[in-house]
């Protein structure tokens, strides 16, 4: 938008330093003629009304005369102004156009480099970020890879002592049912053992108590026998 101005303006300056520089202006032409013709008009006007003689006439025509010569001169001068101002107008458009285009060229180059400047910018920091992420990607990972192989290290650990426990508590049991077996089998002994005995000792007391009875019976016979004789 800046260019355009630039330019209209150029070309402005451009045609009127040509107009001034061939020595014709239009527009004082045209006002010199009218003022002229204006002027011719006005004396025609007053001769005619002084006198209404021959020679009022002769002034009339001499007066149409020169306002046809005025014309004519006017319209060459608009001419040949038109055709200069035409002339300076291409030449001076021409060379805003140059002067435009190397104008726009600068511009161009300048905010392409510009750009250029900022896309580096732009790519370094990209880049710089990339690498920043990278450097902390790896080292959450490695702490991560860390981290596991401390949780593995544990779980190992715990699993080894889990399974010592359990080959201890397995140990314990067999041993504390070896014991239980061998008690068992020494009350079993024991038991029978007792019963043996006590059947012996009942046996025995059996035995007693016949023998006993036995003799009872012998001696309350005798006994009876006795009272008998008596």
């Amino acid at each position: 938008m800046k260019n355009n101005r630039l330019m209209k303006n150029l070309g402005k300056a451009t045609v009127a330093a040509a107009l001034l520089a061939t020595g014709v202006s239009p527009v004082l032409a045209a006002t010199e003629n009218k003022t002229e013709v204006k002027s011719n008009k006005t004396a025609a006007e007053s001769s005619s009304k002084k006198t209404s003689s021959p020679e009022s006439s002769k002034a009339s025509s001499s007066s149409e005369a020169s306002k046809s010569s005025s014309s004519a001169a006017s319209s060459s001068s608009k001419k040949a102004a038109k055709k200069s101002a035409k002339k300076s107008t291409k030449k001076a458009a021409k060379k805003s156009t140059k002067k435009a285009a190397k104008n726009t060229k600068k511009v161009a180059k300048k905010t392409t480099k510009k750009a250029a400047k900022a896309t580096k910018k732009s790519t370094k920091k990209a880049a710089k970020d990339t690498k920043k992420a990278a450097k902390t990607t790896k080292k959450l990972t490695k702490k991560a890879a860390k981290n596991t192989k401390k949780a593995a290290k544990t779980t190992k650990k715990s699993t080894k002592k889990a399974a010592k426990d359990t080959k201890k508590a397995a140990k314990t049991t067999k041993k504390s049912t070896k014991k239980a077996a061998k008690n068992t089998k020494k009350a079993a002994k024991t038991t029978k053992k007792s019963t043996k005995k006590a059947a012996k000792d009942t046996k025995k007391a059996a035995k007693t108590t016949k023998k006993s009875t036995k003799k009872a019976s012998a001696k309350s016979t005798s006994a009876s026998s006795t009272s008998s004789a008596k």
